[in-house]
């Protein structure tokens, strides 16, 4: 399923995803952080989408990865102002990660960064950049512009089992896909 708002506003419930729950997030982040001494995933993202984010970084971490988001792993950086320093250090996170998600929100199209580390990452890590769509509502995506370039990711329950797992998807054909863990380890996605 593509991503909608109002799931993520549930999942914040049910998870009670808070400005106190902030610090179990972020262990959590950090204990798979640690097992792997890489992260699996940059986020490239909205600052203004930050409780949206925590409730995602949850998800990921339940799912088994680990993923940067810069105001929580490098609280001094000033996104506000494009400088060699910040870019500096979002090249070297990049650096340090097997994918990029690019989380396509409303809010994210007032960024400065965000369309820069898309591009960077793309070049960086092979390809492995990808887009996860938050829809308002639940429909299709169609990335526009240089956003269908890339494969975006779904979020969908393992057949037979009670856990949730991210697919990357072809944009241009749907039936060619691979779960993301498979996918940052080098897959290819394949017609199913």
């Amino acid at each position: 399923m593509i991503l909608t708002n109002e799931f993520l506003r549930r999942e914040s419930i049910k998870r009670d995803i808070s400005n106190a729950s902030e610090t179990r997030i972020l262990n959590e982040n950090y204990m798979v952080f640690s097992k792997k001494e890489s992260y699996d995933l940059f986020i490239s993202h909205s600052f203004l989408d930050k409780k949206l984010i925590l409730t995602l970084i949850d998800l990921f971490n339940n799912a088994g990865y680990s993923v940067y988001v810069d105001w929580i792993d490098d609280k001094n950086l000033d996104r506000n102002n494009v400088s060699p320093k910040t870019a500096n250090v979002i090249k070297n996170r990049i650096s340090n990660c097997k994918g990029l998600s690019y989380i396509a929100t409303r809010n994210i199209v007032n960024s400065k960064w965000c369309p820069w580390e898309l591009g960077l990452a793309d070049g960086m890590l092979n390809g492995k950049s990808c887009i996860l769509p938050v829809m308002e509502e639940s429909s299709t995506f169609k990335g526009l512009e240089y956003l269908g370039l890339y494969p975006y990711i779904e979020y969908e329950k393992i057949s037979g089992k009670s856990t949730y797992e991210f697919w990357v998807i072809d944009q241009g054909d749907s039936s060619r896909y691979a779960s993301l863990k498979s996918w940052l380890n080098g897959a290819a996605l394949e017609r199913h």
